[in-house]
């Protein structure tokens, strides 16, 4: 219904480049740049300026953009309500996460939704807060999973539940049997820190630093799967949510310790949404069943140790 290039041009605005937005949707370079010179051809305005380092939306283009993600959107929400007159939820739901959801949380919660309406496709990305924050405002992703941290404004935090940092450890580690520690007792031993991950990680300098304790940072990755394995051998101290780890908290090879003094352990996690832009029918419905996964994470077993803690 709607012409290519409003497909075209919305990617090659965020990419920042024609030859970026051809790999991603897996169409020639030369035709993506016809489209948009046509276009431009008959607006009799350019959409873009032209620099050494890529592409830049003009004012023009910045005012295209916002209507061409409104008649996309309204596209999406107009083949859900299609799909509802025929019984069944329908379209793509695309979803901007924190990595560490992704090792079974999020999984489950796709296998499950898939099972009650097989017809939804899935996007997922991940980022952090700030990344997920944006994605949800600009109209990349219709729904994210995030901290309760600051966000734009025509963005609403949902569904939130306690889902602190806490200083995860081998079970031979020396603060493995701490009832809780503060950031200095990590700070004396190695630290492995997440990169890419602010305000969370300043928030971790920031705080280290008043101690004047820096601590060792033995390695840093954007990937949880890069620190997990040092976790296990006992080579450090790291930084996460329980989410990431719970097989391994299932087993006991990695203890969660709650931290104290911090304003790392008083976060809570939730859904992010749009406050202005209408979902589709079956973006509604994920997010129902999210914030139902997310009330049964709070009385989790592996959440017992930081809830026991909270009430004494």
């Amino acid at each position: 219904m709607h012409a290519a290039f409003l497909r075209y041009f919305t990617v090659v605005a965020r990419a920042g480049s024609i030859r970026a937005a051809s790999e991603q949707l897996h169409v020639a370079s030369s035709a993506i740049s016809r489209q948009i010179q046509k276009v431009e051809d008959e607006l009799g305005t350019p959409l873009f300026e032209r620099l050494p380092g890529g592409l830049r939306l003009t004012q023009a283009g910045k005012t295209l953009l916002a209507h061409a993600d409104r008649t996309l959107n309204d596209f999406e929400v107009l083949k859900g309500e299609l799909g509802a007159l025929r019984g069944e939820k329908t379209g793509t739901v695309s979803i901007a996460s924190l990595d560490s959801l992704l090792v079974s949380f999020l999984p489950e919660q796709v296998s499950r939704y898939h099972k009650a309406h097989p017809k939804v496709d899935f996007r997922v990305r991940t980022g952090a807060h700030g990344t997920v924050a944006t994605m949800v405002a600009e109209g990349e992703a219709d729904l994210g999973i995030t901290f309760s941290l600051a966000r734009p404004e025509d963005t609403e935090f949902i569904s939130p539940i306690p889902m602190p940092l806490m200083a995860m450890v081998s079970k031979d580690h020396p603060l493995a049997e701490r009832a809780s520690v503060t950031l200095a007792d990590c700070a004396a031993y190695n630290l492995l820190l997440q990169l890419d991950t602010a305000p969370i990680r300043s928030l971790i300098e920031m705080e280290l630093s008043v101690l004047n304790r820096t601590g060792r940072v033995l390695a840093a990755s954007n990937n949880l799967m890069m620190l997990k394995p040092l976790i296990l051998e006992g080579d450090g101290v790291a930084f996460y949510t329980p989410l990431g780890m719970v097989r391994e908290l299932s087993e006991g090879s990695i203890v969660a310790v709650p931290l104290e003094g911090t304003r790392l352990g008083g976060l809570e996690l939730g859904l992010l949404v749009p406050r202005r832009r209408k979902l589709t029918q079956a973006a509604e419905a994920l997010v129902a069943q999210l914030s139902e996964g997310l009330e049964e994470l709070r009385d989790a077993p592996w959440m017992r140790k930081f809830n026991e803690l909270e009430r004494a």
